[in-house]
């Protein structure tokens, strides 16, 4: 395989990075009051705080996210898999959601991320998402490696939950998280987060 067609690895961003870019891009935003800036504000927060596969981002409507209140439970059918996701709106999400629905007042059937001639009707293809993260990236300078793709914001999601339930003593999150994504073995869930290259780059660290 050339190097031209060889395929890139997707890595997860530090949970750190991720609330520093989505504070910049909430702090844009608000003073921008653009849709352009929204969109960008909300890949970012709905992809990192849901951690659902891009697909599933991009069928999300308005009505589907408006109402819902902070630790209030609700249900996807994943596209991939037909299998049911129980997800919680949280904190952070509630707040940026609410700072653009009183911005823009959306349509709330309208989809969340559009094509621009879709004007709300039809969802935005993943190449064009993809492009707009790139475009993300680039502008605030976030630094990543591997392949910088709709898939770094799910494995951000997941990589964070984890090392968030281990820091809180909860040796158990790597097998919660695996069963909230619907990976039906741990080892893909592993796999699916790089561990093992990422605690073999830890070592670097040793003292």
């Amino acid at each position: 395989m050339s190097a031209k067609n060889q395929k890139t690895t997707t890595y997860s961003l530090d949970w750190d990075t991720i609330i520093n870019l989505e504070s910049r891009l909430l702090r844009d935003f608000q003073n921008q009051k653009s849709k352009e800036k929204s969109r960008e504000l909300l890949m970012i927060s709905i992809g990192t705080r849901l951690g659902l596969r891009v697909i599933d981002n991009l069928s999300l409507k308005w009505n589907d996210l408006m109402e819902l209140q902070v630790g209030e439970r609700f249900i996807r059918i994943e596209k991939k898999t037909g299998k049911e996701r129980i997800l919680v709106m949280s904190t952070k999400l509630r707040e940026v959601l609410d700072s653009v629905i009183q911005i823009i007042s959306p349509n709330p059937n309208h989809f969340i991320f559009t094509s621009q001639k879709g004007n709300g009707l039809k969802p935005m293809s993943i190449q064009c998402f993809n492009y707009i993260l790139k475009n993300i990236m680039t502008e605030y300078k976030v630094r990543y490696i591997g392949n910088c793709s709709s898939h770094l914001l799910r494995k951000s999601f997941v990589v964070g939950s984890i090392k968030k339930g281990f820091e809180n003593g909860d040796h158990l999150s790597l097998i919660k998280v695996s069963r909230l994504i619907g990976h039906s073995n741990v080892s893909t869930t592993l796999r699916y987060t790089n561990f093992e290259t990422s605690t073999a780059l830890s070592l670097f660290e040793l003292s």
